[in-house]
């Protein structure tokens, strides 16, 4: 096997990777034609965002559910500095607008 096959075979995976992840976050759009591995970080810094901020929002209707008669606020708001993965921190501004969703809430 030569090193150019290598690195197609190697190009190859790394874009049906950014097509998974892409797609699993609702993105659409081209990949650029080099620099594919750094692409693919700033996607898996997008999901672990989008993880982030569901954690949240689960807390957030969690502790309503378990609160006394309603004394858990209906609106969580947080700016989160995290470094969720390679190339730096990131702020993520969390917001959560739960109101209950069970009649014995």
């Amino acid at each position: 096997m030569s090193r150019a096959d290598f690195a197609a075979g190697a190009s190859a995976s790394l874009k049906k990777t950014i097509d998974e992840v892409m797609a699993f976050l609702g993105q659409h759009g081209p990949q650029p034609p080099d620099n594919l591995r750094d692409f693919l970080h700033e996607r898996l810094n997008d999901l672990a965002i989008k993880w982030y901020r569901k954690g949240f929002n689960r807390g957030h209707r969690e502790s309503h559910h378990q609160a006394a008669r309603g004394k858990a606020p209906n609106s969580l708001s947080y700016d989160a500095t995290r470094m969720f993965f390679k190339g730096g921190k990131r702020t993520v501004h969390l917001k959560s607008n739960h109101a209950p969703t069970c009649s014995s809430c």
